[in-house]
């Protein structure tokens, strides 16, 4: 197995010292060496935070050059169209979203790809939670970047002060972190992102992430 990543993944610096071959795109040409020894991967992992032009490009390139099975990191993206544009896409993961349980949503082809993801979940010591039907985003980054974003569109209309609505999440609905302190441990841009991602495919109104959340993520 080969591990793809950028270092805006949350997992970087962890994924490096797993033991297995890393590369960070950013950092490295990897598409330009010479690989006579790429038929010895029998997964791809694409733990990169991309837009969805530049994924479907970076899937492409895999694709022409390797002829295995990818597994890639798919929180920000439409899932579905994804698998039925890549035939060699045979799981998808939903790593960048903090996860107060340390517990990731994914997706799997088939029974061996799901253990090639329990096996790099194990290095990473995290757990997983296998779906039938990932959508966009999977469903715990697509739910919880609705109520974040309900909750800066609460503080535009002034209807309470940042600590409040932390504390009435968490004290209201039980919670363990309220959406604003949620929505720094897992980055705004993120959130904006896969907002974006739902409402370009939807157009769904209730999809469209308020202008303060995109502000702050702008400014980082």
């Amino acid at each position: 197995m080969c591990i793809l990543a950028t270092s805006d993944h949350p997992w970087f610096e962890t994924l490096k010292h797993i033991g297995l071959p890393f590369y960070d795109l950013k950092a490295n040409e990897f598409f330009e060496q010479r690989w006579s020894h790429y038929e010895n991967f029998d997964y791809i992992f694409d733990f990169t935070i991309l837009n969805t032009t530049q994924k479907k490009l970076l899937l492409q390139k895999i694709t022409k050059e390797f002829k295995c099975p990818i597994i890639s990191d798919l929180s920000l993206h439409w899932v579905d169209a994804h698998i039925e544009e890549f035939p060699l896409l045979s799981g998808a993961i939903a790593g960048v979203f903090y996860s107060p349980r340390n517990t990731h949503e994914v997706w799997a082809k088939d029974t061996n790809t799901y253990q090639a993801i329990l096996d790099v979940f194990t290095k990473l010591k995290k757990e997983c939670v296998r779906v039938t039907s990932p959508g966009i985003g999977f469903t715990y980054p697509r739910t919880i970047s609705m109520i974040i974003n309900e909750a800066y569109f609460a503080l535009e209309e002034n209807l309470a002060h940042p600590q409040d609505l932390d504390e009435a999440m968490k004290l209201g609905v039980n919670y363990p972190l309220g959406p604003l302190d949620w929505s720094q441990k897992i980055g705004l841009k993120h959130i904006v992102t896969l907002l974006d991602e739902l409402f370009n495919v939807t157009k769904n109104p209730r999809y469209a992430a308020s202008p303060l959340l995109r502000i702050k993520a702008l400014k980082g």
